[in-house]
C-alpha cells in the first residue's frame, strides 16, 4: 500500500498534474512523515502547482477580461487548499515550512467578482426579456455567492426573479353531460399534481382563475385549456355464446365381473354451454391548448382519447357438469352484476388520458 500510494503521487507529477501531487503528497505524509520519494514528489510538485495556478489567475485578465476576477476564484481556491493540506501534514511541513496562503487575495478577487457579476446581471435585466431576466437572476445569485448582500443584490434576485417566472392560467372546464351528473375533478387533481412537477423548475408557475385574482395576475404569459369534448359513458352490449362442450374418459359407472370383482366404465361426457357477456364501454377525448397570452396565437393544441371496458361473464349449462373445465364452471357459478356508475366509468377512461397529458405537458415545458 505504501508503494503504491507514492507511486500514484508520483505518477501525477510524472503526468503534469502537480496540484493532485501536491494533494495526495501532503495526504500520504500524514500517514508517514519520512517516507522519501513522497517527500521529494512534494518538493518538486508543490512550487511548479503554485507557478501554474498564479498563471491562470494572470491569463483570466485576457481572456476573461469581464470576468478576470471570478475566473481567478477557482485557482486561488486550489492554491488556498494546498496551503492548507500542507499545514494539517506535520511530514509535508518538513518538506514545504513555508506554504504560502492567498486567502486574503481570494477575499479581493471575491469582493471584485461579485461586482463582476452584479454588473452583467443588470445589463441582462435592463435588456427587458424574460429570458435575458433568467440570465439576470443566475448573474445575481453567484454575486450573492461571493459576497452575501453585495448592494443591494437580494432585492435584484427578487426582481430578476419575478420577470424570469413564466406565468400560466390554467383554465379547467368542466365536464358537460346532459344524461349524467360527471365530474372532471379526479382527472383534474392528477394533472394540477403534474403541474408541480413542472413547477420544480424554479421559473413556471401555473394559476388557477382563483389564484391568478388572488395575486393580481392580469397578464399571464400562456393560457392553457382543457375541457372534454366528446366521450359517452355506458354504451352497453351483450353477447351471448352457446357451445357443446365434451370430455373423455370420464367415470359413468362400474359393472361387475365374473370373478366377482368391479370394473369402472369411461365413456365421453357432454353438455350444452351458454355464455352471456356483458361489454360496458366508456370513452372520450380531451382537448388541451395553450395560447400564447400576448400574442393570442396558439402554440400547441392536441387531442388525447382514451377508453375503457368493464365486462361481466356469467353463464349456464344443460347436460353433464363433469364436461366442463373449472373456468367454465366458475362461468356458470357467476351471477349477472350491474356495472359500476358511470362517474367510475368516466374515471376510468381517463387514466390512459392523463397518462398521456402528463407527458405532452412536461416535453412542451421543458426549457422553459
Amino acid at each position: 500500500m505504501l508503494v503504491s500510494a507514492c507511486g500514484s503521487a508520483k505518477k501525477l507529477y510524472e503526468q503534469g498534474d502537480y496540484y493532485q501531487a501536491v494533494i495526495k503528497s501532503a495526504d500520504k505524509l500524514r500517514k508517514n512523515a519520512d517516507h522519501k520519494k513522497t517527500k521529494e514528489a512534494l518538493k518538486v510538485a508543490y512550487p511548479l502547482a503554485v507557478e501554474e495556478l498564479l498563471a491562470q489567475v494572470a491569463r483570466a485578465k485576457t481572456v476573461s477580461p469581464d470576468f478576470q476576477n471570478t475566473e481567478s476564484i477557482y485557482p486561488l481556491e486550489k492554491l488556498n487548499h494546498m496551503y492548507d493540506e500542507i499545514k494539517r501534514s506535520p511530514g509535508a511541513l518538513r518538506v514545504i515550512p513555508n506554504p504560502t496562503s492567498y486567502y486574503q487575495q481570494l477575499a479581493h478577487v471575491k469582493l471584485a467578482a461579485a461586482g463582476e457579476q452584479y454588473e452583467a446581471g443588470l445589463k441582462e435585466l435592463r435588456a427587458g426579456s424574460r429570458q435575458r431576466a433568467k440570465e439576470a437572476y443566475a448573474y445575481f445569485q453567484m454575486a450573492n455567492k461571493y459576497q452575501p448582500g453585495y448592494e443591494d443584490v437580494r432585492q435584484k434576485i427578487e426582481e430578476a426573479y419575478n420577470l424570469s417566472i413564466l406565468t400560466v392560467l390554467v383554465q379547467l372546464q368542466p365536464v358537460q353531460s346532459q344524461a349524467y351528473q360527471l365530474s372532471g375533478d379526479f382527472f383534474y387533481d392528477q394533472v394540477v399534481k403534474v403541474f408541480r412537477e413542472i413547477e420544480s423548475d424554479e421559473f413556471i408557475r401555473f394559476y388557477t382563475p382563483n389564484e391568478a385574482r388572488r395575486v393580481r395576475l392580469e397578464k399571464p404569459h400562456q393560457v392553457l385549456t382543457m375541457n372534454f369534448v366528446d366521450f359517452r359513458v355506458g354504451d352497453t352490449r351483450t353477447l351471448e355464446r352457446v357451445e357443446k362442450v365434451e370430455r373423455d374418459s370420464v367415470v359413468v359407472g362400474t359393472v361387475q365381473l365374473d370373478d366377482g370383482t368391479t370394473k369402472k366404465v369411461y365413456n365421453t361426457v357432454s353438455a350444452k354451454l351458454t355464455i352471456r357477456k356483458m361489454e360496458v364501454l366508456s370513452a372520450g377525448r380531451l382537448r388541451m391548448s395553450v395560447q400564447d397570452g400576448y400574442a393570442r396565437t396558439i402554440l400547441t393544441k392536441e387531442d388525447f382519447g382514451g377508453e375503457f371496458v368493464w365486462f361481466n361473464e356469467w353463464g349456464s349449462f344443460n347436460g353433464d357438469e363433469r364436461a366442463l373445465s373449472r373456468d367454465q364452471l366458475a362461468i356458470c357459478n357467476a351471477k349477472m352484476l350491474m356495472p359500476p356508475p358511470p362517474q367510475d366509468l368516466f374515471v376510468e377512461f381517463t387514466k390512459p388520458i392523463y397518462s398521456q397529458v402528463r407527458t405532452h405537458l412536461r416535453r412542451f415545458y421543458d426549457g422553459y
